[in-house]
């Protein structure tokens, strides 16, 4: 595995550019004026998401789309220019951030292969700490450590397969919907049988937001979106999604995520 993992902890990340404790401040001033259900409703983001950005719960850098969305909701200019620099939207942030992605010689979207990695090295060892301390043997039918998704069979475990499937970060509503069709049209062409769980897993707290507000009604397994925190390298989240099987068996009591408490929280 190690030929795929480059040595991250020697390279700067471009989105160092972030602070995140400034952005909070930022969204507790403009707080202090309006409610929180007021700036939802003017910016179109949901509740959810302004408390994940306002407590801190995700570290990810925001979508500018949501920083957009922000902006529009307030009426101080410095504010807003504040707004755009703690977020590393500004004219200054961005030059800087490409001369971090220049000094360390790589290309635009490495951050991007590096989270990618981080996932896979971070699934790699749930499964191993799943068969250490639970004994239940699992084997990876498809999938390598440059895919978006992965086949897992387990034995003597509450599921027969888990099929897992990764998310870059997205930009819009309409890609979204059209990315959760494809996971579950790809899904349903294995015909798998047995006890089955599908997951969508995805490093942005808006993507992971959207997700769990698409059930996947026609489907005859457990369904669940996952968010991966890419920066403390842990599965964070898990909302399961109402499907065709009965709401008693769409929950179980010990899903993949229960098996592997004490490395996912």
């Amino acid at each position: 595995m190690n030929e795929f993992i480059s040595n991250s902890g020697t390279l700067i990340n471009p989105d160092s550019v972030y602070d995140q404790e400034r952005f909070i401040n930022i969204l507790q001033i403009i707080l202090q004026k309006k409610t929180q259900k007021e700036l939802s409703e003017q910016t179109g983001l949901n509740n959810a998401t302004i408390s994940r950005m306002l407590n801190g719960a995700r570290s990810g850098r925001p979508y500018k789309s949501t920083i957009d969305k922000i902006a529009k909701a307030i009426d101080d200019p410095e504010l807003i220019q504040e707004l755009y620099d703690a977020t590393g939207y500004s004219s200054k942030k961005i030059r800087e951030r490409k001369k971090i992605i220049a000094d360390n010689g790589f290309s635009l979207d490495l951050s991007t292969v590096q989270v990618h990695e981080k996932f896979f090295s971070t699934l790699m060892r749930g499964l191993s700490m799943m068969t250490s301390l639970h004994k239940v043997e699992w084997t990876i039918k498809s999938g390598t450590p440059r895919s978006y998704d992965y086949l897992i069979e387990l034995k003597e475990g509450n599921i027969d397969y888990w099929y897992i499937r990764y998310v870059d970060r997205i930009t819009s509503d309409e890609e979204r919907k059209k990315a959760l069709t494809a996971i579950y049209g790809e899904f349903a062409k294995l015909k798998l049988g047995g006890k089955i769980k599908v997951s969508c897993a995805t490093p942005s707290y808006e993507d992971y937001d959207y997700f769990v507000t698409i059930p996947p009604f026609q489907l005859n397994t457990n369904a669940s979106i996952i968010y991966f925190d890419s920066e403390l390298e842990r599965f964070a989240d898990e909302t399961f999604l109402e499907t065709a099987l009965p709401l008693k068996e769409n929950i179980p009591v010990k899903d993949f995520c229960n098996l592997t408490e004490s490395l996912i929280l």
